[in-house]
């Protein structure tokens, strides 16, 4: 089994209030950030057993050394289609911790720790009311930094700068609402 354990303030380095600590997860083409203080580990899928009448996004539990968690798939959480089987061989699962609950998330892929000022964070927008929405905390905007080559196939002297919008999810909201509470948030909304 490949682990990965993440700390939540990597040695030497500290987090100031003006800024948050995020782990980009990717679900298609979309880019979701998790707080790294309730990520515990990231692994390759493991066995998970089936849990009969679960709601379809909770694929069932796993065995991680020794705890029963629950493992739950993000697609089909946020109504997203299915990876090809292809696909699904690089699919990861993230274990998190927050606010005395344990679930397994399974995702596309993981890719780095970002450092994201609050000031490059926004409210998500109040125009559309759904489950998905109430998971989201906010978006953020990170500068991405990138090579092209020329025709020559050589780097160009100056790299080009993009901004890429990440969805920040609330993730004790994204492990606990669940389809009975969308309408409830569709009755407030109206």
């Amino acid at each position: 089994m490949t682990n990965l354990t993440l700390e939540s303030t990597p040695t030497g380095n500290t987090t100031s209030d003006s800024e948050r600590q995020i782990v980009a997860l990717h679900l298609g083409d979309e880019v979701y950030g998790i707080d790294i203080a309730h990520i515990h580990t990231i692994i390759v899928p493991q066995p998970i057993t089936h849990v009969p009448k679960a709601p379809d996004f909770v694929k069932g539990v796993m065995n991680l050394r020794g705890r029963i968690i629950p493992v739950i798939d993000l697609r089909e959480r946020f109504s997203m289609p299915q990876l090809s089987e292809e696909r699904q061989k690089s699919a990861r699962i993230v274990i998190v911790d927050v606010e005395g609950l344990t679930a397994g998330l399974i995702v596309d892929g993981v890719s780095e720790v970002l450092r994201l000022p609050k000031s490059a964070i926004q409210p998500p927008s109040q125009l559309v009311a759904s489950v998905e929405t109430e998971c989201i905390t906010g978006i953020g905007r990170v500068e991405v930094q990138s090579s092209q080559r020329n025709i020559h196939g050589h780097a160009d002297a100056e790299p080009k700068s993009t901004e890429q919008l990440i969805i920040l999810l609330d993730i004790h909201k994204t492990l606990t609402i669940t389809a009975r509470d969308a309408v409830a948030l569709t009755a407030k909304a109206a």
